[in-house]
């Protein structure tokens, strides 16, 4: 029955229809925001038109960690505006050439590993010793950072609500005193995979936990948007 209902649903999918019913319904709801934000957390916040625009106000050097990398997209413009003395890599590595996501083709067409084709694509910062990969589980991987060493963090893995809030937990202690935090896919749901997030939960419970307001709202064309954030001071 579970397989019949999986065929029925792809057969509605490939024809333009989404059926909303159980458990799909029940994860939206769980992943709502419902801590709004204090208005002093919102005092300074500013819009950029995409997340590349805004690295421009971010200071550079120092060291600079990203959360889930994929094929290094957005790598290559952290590297090039940021120039961060040790950039930290970290990503489980699970792409496989029989599953890459977003039409790419890229493993197929090299024949190789997510790994190898991501470290060759930044060859040059790793053999310099400016680039360290952690291959793993996001939050194990953060945990193996010296505390208070991080000056800006960029959290684009797992868009679970809890998966975040471990990412959170987890690099919370390892951040100087007004390192940037940036959050990539603030938004409620993901209409190409039809998939809750819970995103904007996890960062509105962090922002009053731990007092760190919003700088930028960084918009995307399908509301994948980004947010920016510092400890207030």
């Amino acid at each position: 029955m579970a397989a019949l209902i999986q065929t029925l649903k792809n057969i509605l999918l490939k024809a333009g229809y989404t059926v909303l019913r159980g458990d799909l319904r029940e994860s939206i709801k769980q992943n709502q925001v419902t801590a709004a934000l204090p208005a002093q957390l919102l005092a300074n916040a500013r819009v950029c038109a995409n997340r590349y625009e805004v690295l421009k106000y971010i200071p550079t050097g120092g060291t600079a960690v990203e959360v889930g990398v994929g094929y290094g997209d957005f790598t290559g413009p952290l590297l090039q505006t940021l120039q961060p003395k040790t950039f930290i890599a970290i990503d489980t590595f699970g792409i496989t050439g029989d599953n890459e996501p977003w039409g790419r083709t890229h493993l197929k067409e090299n024949g190789c590993s997510h790994y190898d084709y991501y470290k060759q694509q930044f060859k040059e910062w790793i053999e310099t010793g400016n680039m360290v990969i952690k291959k793993g589980l996001s939050w194990e991987m953060l945990q193996q950072i010296p505390d208070g060493s991080i000056d800006y963090i960029y959290i684009d893995a797992d868009h679970t609500y809890e998966s975040v809030s471990k990412e959170i937990s987890a690099f919370k202690s390892k951040l100087k005193e007004q390192a940037i935090v940036q959050f990539n896919d603030y938004t409620l749901f993901d209409q190409n995979a039809l998939m809750p997030f819970g995103v904007p939960k996890a960062v509105h419970e962090f922002m009053i936990a731990e007092d760190f307001e919003m700088l930028y709202l960084c918009l995307h064309p399908q509301g994948f948007c980004d947010v920016v954030l510092k400890k207030r001071v």
